[in-house]
């Protein structure tokens, strides 16, 4: 009796191992199924996402081909060409023209197209050297030079009005201009200006000797040592004469600094 107990139990714990284990084994392959089913999920939905990005990126590469290849392709060139050239403004008939360093008054007739004279006259300027640094020179581009009258006067009919001295002490180089020569530039200096002709002499004697063609080194030339800017320069006496007229009318006798 004690023997088939015994044989019983053996069965009935061998029945409960058997049942336990399977429940084991069932439960373990129940989570490896969860497990393997999950993660195949997470993979499906990281492809899906992966795949959704992409198309998205492809998509914006279609949209931004397909507009670029809808415009017509530029290049800079072609931009440059584009653009509409800036309209000069139009230039003021009315200048006002500070001096610079290193301007003379040929160089600002040049810059602007106009003459000389007619900046000094606008300006009254007593010589085209007249000018300095700071100065401001305002003048009209369509100004009307006003000429100078030339007053062509007989030297024997002056001499019958004029007491003209040519024997004033000064020295007449070598070469110098005769005594009828002197005499006709005296006077027509003297009715011009109203100086009296021996300080013309004066003048002419200490700057050139009444040699009408000597240069100096510095490229002064004639009876009035004129600069090469002066009304006259390098012209014959008479239009030295009118030079010399001209330099007087616009500063007197300071230009020969008396």
């Amino acid at each position: 009796m004690r023997k088939y107990k015994k044989n019983n139990f053996k069965k009935t714990h061998k029945i409960i191992f058997t049942i336990l284990s399977l429940i084991g084994m069932l439960g373990l392959t129940f989570g490896i199924s969860v497990f393997l089913v999950l993660g195949n999920e997470r993979i499906t939905q990281a492809d899906t996402t992966s795949s959704k990005t992409e198309n998205l990126s492809q998509n914006k590469m279609i949209a931004v081909t397909s507009n670029v290849s809808s415009k017509p392709a530029t290049s800079n060139l072609d931009h440059a060409v584009q653009v509409e050239p800036v309209k000069s403004k139009e230039v003021s008939d009315q200048v006002n023209y500070t001096v610079q360093e290193g301007d003379s008054l040929s160089t600002i007739a040049n810059q602007f197209q106009i003459s000389m004279t007619s900046i000094m006259q606008q300006n009254e300027l007593t010589s085209s050297e007249a000018i300095y640094v700071g100065q401001v020179l305002a003048f009209t581009k369509s100004y009307v030079v006003k000429e100078e009258t030339n007053v062509s006067l007989d030297t024997d009919e002056v001499l019958k009005t004029q007491d003209v001295s040519i024997n004033n002490g000064n020295k007449v180089a070598a070469g110098g201009l005769s005594d009828e020569d002197r005499t006709y530039v005296l006077t027509q200096l003297q009715t011009r200006t109203g100086v009296d002709a021996s300080q013309w002499d004066y003048i002419i004697s200490r700057e050139s000797g009444w040699i009408p063609t000597i240069k100096n080194s510095l490229g002064y030339y004639g009876l009035f040592q004129l600069a090469p800017s002066y009304p006259g320069y390098d012209g014959d006496v008479q239009s030295q004469i009118e030079g010399a007229v001209y330099l007087f009318n616009h500063g007197g006798m300071t230009h020969w600094a008396l």
